[in-house]
């Protein structure tokens, strides 16, 4: 129903600090009768396998880190609402990814948080740009909902939650939405623009707590939805810091945020000195320059 988790590169923080710890690039991380592995050997790997979006996503967190701060209380913040999304699966998603959660935490999220402060900076938050955005802003919303791939049996679950049935136990006992159905059907809250248009029209038509929409098809399968807070928009004043942080977030584009990290890499003065990691930037600045081309040009 929402995006789905789309996370980076596969975590090697802790890989590449074993490389390149040591007295020698010679000692061993590994030792057996056929022979060891190097530090070096190892270094070398990973280099030629995640070695330029690694290197690019370490050099940009410190350029961005130089005009940016992220708190600890943020990531946490961050990180809960990939709790409140994903529920159980998320440990899985992360370990299928290469992640923990303090390296999703560390490498994940504090490089993607830094990077949304960029793009914010961007942004025109002034009185006149957010009454403009509050003319069709609506306050975000809270619904648990039961999705099924059959018409026939959305029919049977909505007579069931209609008369009394219990939706939460019977949403974690029939819907497919698994990320969801842990947590009873309950979706982390959403605005508009958020949802499939047809979930998301049946979700906002429901007014009051405990209110139950008719099945709702939607390219996913067909869904029964329960109201479990709908806030009611009332001034612009009283409203507006969360019109603003939805304003921000509405502008914070994967672009918007492509955008502010060439902008920073332009002003960052950035030279490659290892060959073999010329290309690491190449999303930044087709320009990006090694030591050895910056010695033929002298």
């Amino acid at each position: 129903m929402k995006k789905k988790l789309v996370l980076g590169m596969v975590s090697m923080m802790g890989l590449f600090s074993l490389a390149a710890c040591g007295n020698s690039a010679n000692d061993a991380v590994v030792e057996t009768k056929a022979g060891d592995v190097t530090q070096q050997e190892l270094y070398d790997a990973m280099k030629a396998k995640v070695g330029d979006q690694y290197v690019s996503q370490l050099a940009m967190t410190k350029i961005l880190e130089d005009k940016y701060k992220v708190t600890d209380k943020e990531i946490d913040a961050a990180y809960k609402t990939y709790q409140d999304q994903y529920g159980d699966q998320l440990a899985s998603m992360l370990q299928q990814s290469g992640y923990t959660e303090k390296t999703f935490k560390s490498d994940y999220l504090k490089f993607d948080l830094l990077n949304t402060k960029a793009a914010e900076a961007s942004v025109d938050t002034s009185d006149k740009a957010l009454k403009e955005y509050y003319k069709t802003w609506q306050p975000a919303i809270t619904v648990e909902h039961i999705l099924v791939a059959d018409k026939a049996k959305a029919d049977d679950l909505h007579k069931k939650v209609t008369s009394g049935g219990n939706f939460e136990e019977l949403a974690k006992a029939n819907s497919t939405d698994t990320g969801s159905a842990t947590q009873g059907g309950k979706l982390a809250p959403f605005g508009p623009g958020k949802m499939l248009p047809e979930f998301e029209k049946a979700a906002y038509a429901l007014k009051n707590k405990g209110d139950i929409s008719p099945v709702v098809k939607t390219d996913a399968g067909y869904h029964i939805i329960k109201m479990l807070d709908h806030p009611a928009k009332t001034t612009f004043e009283k409203d507006k810091a969360q019109v603003k942080k939805d304003y921000l977030a509405s502008k914070v584009t994967t672009e918007a945020k492509t955008a502010a990290l060439q902008k920073l890499y332009k002003n960052a003065d950035v030279k490659i000195d290892d060959k073999d990691l010329k290309d690491a930037f190449a999303q930044y600045d087709s320009s990006a320059k090694t030591e050895s081309d910056s010695s033929t040009t002298k």
